[in-house]
């Protein structure tokens, strides 16, 4: 595969964005937030069925927009999976029906305490249809859903806004705080490698890339890798249960895809949602692309952002 390829490859999988869910009741304004998002316009789309994602470049960020219905069924079954990888919650009202407010005011606080791993989130709350004559308050609002509360969750920035998706009241700092926060809180999460280990489902290793100091542990990773997906499987009938192990000095991540498995090092104050995600991408470019050993060392080099040259790089059996 040439170079230009790929280049054109690890581009097209950057657009994996900084994921952020957008959740609340129907009819709340949730899908009319991101058309506003994504078009500039007012829109009166149908409600959201399932999941729906759209990706956007916020000044100078890649965002994944995950829409998520709001109806009963899908807050029972698809919300926490989302929530849970989500680095922000974007939770929205309607402003104008307080008879629905005790039941947002419970899904918001459901939502904010499946984020319960200590690392740092976002949280805007939104009040829509601020245009409405019977819009609440914002002070009813706060005092009714006990918002004050989000200052004693120390790994949470929040921030609250009355806004209209009809009119664009406060859609532009609303914007604005989104951009700054998340331009921060990607520094914090940022994650440097100690090291890397592809093996087949097998457990037989592909490629092991690890900074020097930890080259001589990386051949036991291999047929551990293995070992704890298979307990995972035959323990619990899943892949992926066992998401990272922690040592006192660094978390080992796990993932498994059909044809492979992955382990990624980092160190114990580092994010496992952001090795995830680095882990996710890889999973896409080397399970969907037949590729060679430099293609495989390419894309990992490329995606972990590592310096080949303070590694120590090993080959192992690949099936050709």
């Amino acid at each position: 595969m040439s170079k230009k390829k790929i280049s054109e490859k690890l581009l097209s999988f950057e657009k994996k964005g900084i994921p952020l869910v957008i959740l609340g009741l129907p009819n709340a304004g949730k899908t009319t937030f991101v058309n506003r998002i994504l078009t500039g316009k007012f829109t009166s789309p149908k409600p959201t069925m399932g999941v729906q994602l759209e990706q956007y470049e916020l000044f100078d960020l890649k965002v994944n927009i995950f829409d998520l219905g709001g109806q009963e069924v899908f807050r029972k079954t698809i919300w926490e999976n989302y929530i849970k990888l989500a680095y922000g919650i974007i939770f929205i009202i309607d402003s104008s029906d307080r008879e629905s407010l005790l039941e947002a005011k419970e899904e918001f606080w459901k939502s904010i305490k499946l984020k319960d791993n200590g690392d740092e989130f976002l949280i805007l709350f939104l009040c829509n249809k601020a245009d409405l004559e019977n819009s609440m308050n914002l002070e009813e609002i706060i005092n009714t859903v006990e918002i004050y509360n989000l200052a004693m969750i120390p790994n949470a920035s929040f921030q609250f806004f009355k806004i209209s998706m009809q009119t664009g009241e406060n859609f532009d700092s609303v914007l604005y705080w989104l951009q700054n926060q998340l331009s921060k809180l990607i520094q914090k999460r940022k994650v440097t490698p100690e090291s890397f280990l592809l093996a087949d489902r097998d457990g037989l290793p592909i490629l092991s890339i690890s900074k020097k100091k930890l080259s001589d542990k990386i051949s036991l990773y291999s047929g551990f890798l293995s070992a704890i997906q298979t307990f995972a499987k035959k323990t619990f009938n899943e892949q992926n249960i066992i998401q990272f192990i922690m040592s006192k000095d660094y978390k080992f991540i796990l993932r498994s895809s059909q044809s492979h498995i992955f382990g990624l090092v980092i160190k114990t104050d580092e994010s496992h949602e952001e090795a995830r995600r680095l882990l996710d991408i890889l999973a896409d470019l080397i399970d969907k692309t037949s590729t060679s050993y430099d293609d495989i060392k390419k894309y990992t080099i490329s995606v972990l952002n590592l310096d080949a040259d303070k590694c120590v790089i090993e080959h192992g059996y690949i099936n050709q």
